[in-house]
């Protein structure tokens, strides 16, 4: 009986014992903000611990905990499986239908925040991982496992803080078990640009308005209105990328949930106005108006390249404002097609589900851009109902939970290779 055989068989015959890991993951609240992970993270090295794994836990500080494994030999390829432990926060509990922390089963669905982003995922990670070990499979490379916090605040303290203290140094691969189309991993995304503008105003009695003071919502509105042409601009793509945006269009024109046209979101930028901060006072002229904005930078422009059309937009509506970087910033990045990593674990998927399979792009943004300027090629698979992401009622099929832990075994073995094989 080849490895294969054996580590498949074993997750399969283990799926309850994966399953209820996923549970556990859910009902340890890990919510970000405020972004403490002390418990999940001491949760995971304990479950490693239990199953005869070494472990790290390394404190990033505020809570930060990243866990991290190794297994396998010297070679020349180095595998990271990786996921984030922290989640969003639940919002209103009234509008959930079943307890946020739920981690139960129902319906063939596992339920609660972060059962597709992406305790589930990391359920599955862990377990493989455990599997290989338990099994004793004498792996022809190295295999690294990191559970970090911090994601969904943009990494600071989670996968940039661990790939910058050289933890993983040597890695020539990576898949993190972020949510995907259940044949359909994403080899790349859209660079993330947010930037905080502010505008200044005079002051004065709001019954002379318009005809005393300057407000500075008004120029705000202005600013909002003239920026909506940043979507104007046109990208100059890398020909070796032309073919896989083209796929992602076609791919998110096909799913369900979405208008029309989304697939322009891929050669776009796109624009949101995420929040709007003015005035003193419902009587006074505004003084001051703050706009936090969220843009997405396709691949064949700059964050550079926006930024200055921001400043020649604003110029030409005749708005002085500040404009500085906030939160998310990167650039886009994606990994080939036809990388190893890539190919192996496209493979697995379709040989595992007897279906089509395929890399794309996404339009938002995580980790694996901080993978990638570190050089190391990633792309994502994990289990999801994608619509339930950072929503209420949040789950993920079972069987899908399943069948990710299988892919990254699959993947893991043959991107390695085994010793005795």
């Amino acid at each position: 009986m080849s490895w294969e055989t054996k580590v498949l068989a074993e997750i399969e015959a283990t799926a309850d014992e994966l399953v209820e890991l996923a549970g556990d993951l859910i009902r340890i609240p890990s919510e970000n903000p405020p972004g403490d992970c002390t418990e999940v993270g001491e949760f995971i090295a304990a479950v490693l611990r239990k199953a005869g794994v070494e472990v790290d836990v390394l404190d990033a500080g505020q809570g930060r905990l990243n866990v991290v494994s190794h297994q396998g030999s010297p070679g020349d390829r180095h595998l990271v499986l990786a996921g984030h432990s922290d989640v969003v926060p639940v919002g209103d509990v009234s509008r959930w239908s079943f307890p946020p922390f739920a981690g139960d089963v129902v319906d063939g669905y596992l339920r609660g925040r972060g059962a597709s982003d992406m305790k589930a995922g990391l359920a599955g990670i862990i377990h493989a991982y455990v599997v290989m070990h338990r099994l004793g499979v004498p792996l022809g490379g190295r295999l690294s496992l990191a559970a970090v916090p911090d994601e969904e605040a943009g990494g600071p303290l989670g996968a940039d803080w661990l790939l910058d203290q050289g933890v993983l140094d040597g890695a020539t691969g990576a898949v993190i078990a972020e949510p995907a189309e259940r044949t359909h991993p994403t080899i790349g995304q859209k660079g993330s640009n947010w930037f905080r503008l502010t505008v200044s105003g005079r002051p004065g009695h709001g019954s002379l308005q318009p005809l005393h003071g300057t407000n500075a919502n008004l120029q705000a509105a202005k600013a909002i209105l003239a920026l909506q042409s940043l979507w104007e601009m046109v990208p100059d793509a890398p020909a070796e990328v032309r073919e896989l945006i083209a796929r992602s269009q076609v791919f998110a024109e096909e799913r369900e949930g979405y208008a029309p046209g989304i697939g322009a979101v891929f050669d776009h930028v796109t624009i949101n106005v995420g929040k709007i901060t003015g005035g003193s006072a419902t009587n006074v002229v505004a003084d001051k108006c703050v706009v936090e904005i969220d843009t997405r930078v396709p691949i064949g422009l700059t964050r550079a390249q926006v930024l200055q059309r921001v400043d020649e937009l604003l110029a030409e509506a005749g708005v002085e404002a500040t404009v500085e970087p906030l939160g998310f910033r990167s650039e886009p990045n994606w990994t080939l097609p036809d990388d190893p990593i890539v190919v192996e674990l496209v493979s697995s998927l379709r040989e595992l589900t007897g279906e089509p399979a395929e890399g794309v792009l996404q339009w938002a943004s995580s980790d694996a851009r901080t993978f990638r300027s570190h050089g190391i090629p990633v792309l994502q698979y994990g289990p999801a109902e994608l619509s339930t992401i950072h929503g209420f009622d949040e789950r993920a099929p079972v069987a899908d939970v399943v069948l990710s832990a299988k892919t990254y075994a699959l993947t893991a073995l043959r991107y390695l290779g085994v010793a005795d094989e």
